[in-house]
């Protein structure tokens, strides 16, 4: 299993290799769709329980609600800058948006969702540098899911017709690297202009 102590060793022995990448492609429209955002938050409040975070361990399934909801896995780095008004700011990277117990799923749980990624969870960070990205939707996950440190984020929600509209507008909105479908329309617009290789 992926722990802190192993990813931080694995950071260490690859610390002068090329580092690996994740790509994250945010939508400039959903994010700046501040009405859009309103609705939302407003929808959540209504509909969801607050969310809830916990790390995203094996050992967490029992503290995880028997009840149907949305969840991400949420990769937050340990840097925390000080603000000004003493508070920190921290920074975090939505990789993966999912639900549990939509219509016509009335067996599937958050509990349960959670027990299939626990094997995601045991990846070793070591294959970041050594292997090449993987394409399909498990290997994704267990390649990027050693991440640390990594958090389990969710709430829960009683209306089961509404939780797959709820997931569809956060997954557009975020637009996670480890969700292969769901997210906005992103065109890639080619330069005319070459972009040197490297800036001083």
């Amino acid at each position: 299993m992926a722990t802190p102590d192993t990813a931080a060793r694995a950071v260490i022995r690859h610390r002068l290799d090329a580092s690996p990448a994740l790509e994250f492609q945010l939508g400039i429209t959903p994010m700046m769709d501040v009405p859009s955002h309103q609705v939302l938050q407003d929808d959540l409040r209504r509909l969801a329980s607050p969310w809830e975070r916990l790390s995203a361990t094996e050992s967490i399934v029992n503290a995880i609600p028997d009840e149907p909801g949305l969840y991400m896995f949420v990769w937050r780095p340990s840097i925390k800058l000080a603000m000004a008004d003493r508070t920190e700011g921290s920074f975090h990277q939505v990789l993966y948006i999912g639900h549990a117990g939509g219509a016509g799923q009335l067996g599937n749980t958050l509990r349960n969702r959670y027990r299939d990624y626990r094997k995601h969870l045991r990846g070793n960070p070591e294959s970041l540098w050594t292997r090449e990205p993987p394409t399909n939707r498990d290997d994704l996950l267990t390649h990027y899911l050693a991440l640390r440190p990594l958090e389990y984020w969710f709430a829960t929600v009683e209306d089961r017709s509404a939780i797959k509209n709820l997931e569809d507008r956060l997954l557009h909105l975020y637009n996670p690297p480890l969700n292969i479908q769901g997210g906005p329309t992103l065109r890639g617009r080619l330069s005319t202009v070459p972009k040197p290789a490297l800036r001083s």
